[in-house]
């Protein structure tokens, strides 16, 4: 692994989350390089080498540049797609940008030194029933949930189940229409009202609705969790906080010990350094995991506790994890 000095930020052109963490390098005097993959090729030039089986070039830019040798960390957070070439044909661009992917994109996969996430496994773990088998294999509790696209299914799980069920997205896609951006959030369905045909079309994620005191995000940097208790006001943040966030009080609180336990293991299993989990804390104070977004967002809580989370990433990229 290179003991170098710089740290490569790769993200999009306007990030206050990534200006955060430069700013913390900054005050510990860290050399930062900051990229948009998107950039290539058409403002980002790549150059390589390899022998017996190293990769040695550089990365750049009209106004950065970096030497693969010098990396000592790469925080990948929301780097944007290739640009290509204005004037291409559909087929050109095709086949530039698969090709785009395969070069630069490999060359990124063979770099070895810390990553935050490496793309290939930040990937995998985006796919929630990997994350919910994973999270059960290392101890934390996790929710009934059916993974079908047959209405009968879903008739037999509520019954089941007893009690309110909920329609969950699988990915974490936001798309536009009639310019105005689109959210699905966490619904309460009635299986009854379900449109088979439309149900019918792709996989759905239904899970019991577990009852809530309160609800946790625990960002893990390394291996410092930390922790914020989400309070909804409104019976919308109640069921997604995320559809209500003025209805939200945000507090630090403490993990328990088989919690923190149980996040070490997961960010092991699926090969991460970070992880924004989301927890469902029951009245009866058990800790019940919905998922881990690989990329999540976290500024928004360091503002509203004072959490020192863009700290812990600086510490993460300069220092390594601590095991």
């Amino acid at each position: 692994m290179s003991t170098s000095d710089t740290v490569l930020i790769l993200t999009c052109a306007e990030d206050p989350t990534a200006d955060a963490v430069m700013a913390e390098l900054a005050r510990r005097d860290t050399l930062v390089a900051r990229m948009d993959t998107g950039d290539f090729p058409t403002a980002l030039r790549l150059s390589a080498t390899t022998a017996d089986g190293c990769w040695t070039g550089r990365l750049a830019t009209d106004d950065t540049s970096v030497d693969l040798a010098d990396l000592r960390s790469v925080y990948f957070r929301r780097p944007t797609r290739f640009r290509l070439p204005a004037g291409m044909s559909q087929a050109d661009e095709v086949f530039a940008a698969v090709e785009a992917r395969h070069g630069f994109g490999g060359l990124l996969a063979s770099i070895d030194v810390l990553w935050v996430n490496e793309p290939i496994r930040q990937a995998a773990a985006e796919y929630k029933p990997l994350q919910l088998a994973t999270a059960a294999a290392c101890g934390l509790r996790t929710p009934a949930t059916l993974l079908t696209n047959q209405h009968r299914d879903v008739i037999d799980f509520a019954d089941k189940v007893g009690g309110p069920v909920v329609c969950k997205q699988l990915s974490s896609l936001v798309f536009s229409e009639d310019n105005e951006v689109r959210v699905t959030y966490t619904t309460v369905i009635d299986p009854a009202e379900i449109d088979r045909a439309a149900f019918a079309a792709t996989a759905h994620l239904i899970q019991e609705f577990v009852p809530k005191a309160y609800e946790a995000r625990v960002t893990a940097v390394g291996r410092t969790p930390i922790a914020v208790a989400i309070r909804a006001t409104s019976e919308a943040g109640r069921i997604d906080w995320r559809s209500d966030y003025d209805a939200l009080a945000y507090e630090r609180i403490d993990l328990p010990a088989t919690v923190t336990q149980g996040i070490g293991k997961f960010l092991d299993a699926l090969g991460l350094n970070y992880g924004a989990f989301d927890f469902v804390i029951t009245p009866d104070g058990d800790w019940v995991m919905l998922e881990c977004n690989p990329a999540g967002q976290w500024l928004w809580l360091e503002h509203e506790t004072g959490a020192p989370i863009a700290a812990a990433l600086a510490d993460l990229l300069t220092e390594g994890p601590d095991r």
